[in-house]
């Protein structure tokens, strides 16, 4: 009986990584913000569920080896958070991950959080160079930089609400939180019609979001 609800108790993990993970989507997208506490609730209440849960079917040496794993493989976005390319809120959602979800209900060896974030690296690379190279083909623009920055008139970037997606390449500030018009007179000079190189800013939670069921259908292949 307690093995069986245990395995429930890992499937609920799974929804609620889901749900949770929907929840602060919608959040990064509309508002380019997440409540610190939301993960810092979360965080806690999927480690206990997580303990519960694996810890009739695995041996306890293993599963702290799991979790130490799952954290290790976030020291990633650790440093890319303290660079400044990803925000606390990648971050934290990592750590929720980590925390949560050390090992595949559905099976295989490798901890889930390893692939998620592969997956996620890889979605938000791919719309990044999609976003940036499009931006440089509408300017006519044939650069190496076009992979990693788009040429954005600073008009459009206010006019069409493009200033909540970007951070300006040379300052790296971020557009949508430093004072959108402020920033983008500053880096265009006052000029609003002169192009400005920006850098996409991507909500990195919703590629988390799609790598998550991806994962754990791959990962139980590996």
């Amino acid at each position: 009986m307690i093995v069986y609800l245990a395995k429930e108790i890992q499937y609920f993990i799974v929804g609620l990584l889901i749900v949770i993970f929907s929840i602060t989507s919608y959040l990064d997208i509309k508002y380019r913000e997440v409540p610190i506490y939301i993960w810092y609730f979360s965080s806690k209440v999927g480690l206990i569920l997580s303990f519960i849960a694996f810890y009739y079917y695995y041996p306890l040496n293993t599963l702290i080896i799991y979790y130490l794993i799952s954290i290790l493989s976030i020291l990633g976005i650790v440093i890319a958070h303290f660079i400044g390319h990803l925000g606390g809120g990648d971050l934290w959602a990592s750590v929720f991950l980590a925390l949560s979800l050390p090992i595949n209900p559905f099976g295989g060896f490798l901890p889930p959080i390893l692939l998620i974030l592969l997956y996620s690296a890889i979605l938000e690379l791919s719309t990044r160079i999609f976003l940036t190279s499009s931006e440089c083909i509408k300017a006519k623009i044939y650069k190496r930089k076009c992979l990693t920055s788009a040429p954005i008139k600073g008009i459009d970037l206010i006019n069409n609400d493009k200033y909540k997606w970007y951070f300006a390449e040379k300052s790296t500030k971020n557009i949508s939180i430093d004072d959108p018009h402020e920033t983008i007179l500053l880096e265009s000079k006052g000029d609003l019609n002169k192009i400005i190189w920006v850098q996409p800013g991507l909500p990195f939670l919703v590629f988390i979001l799609i790598s998550i069921p991806l994962a754990l259908i791959t990962g139980r292949l590996i």
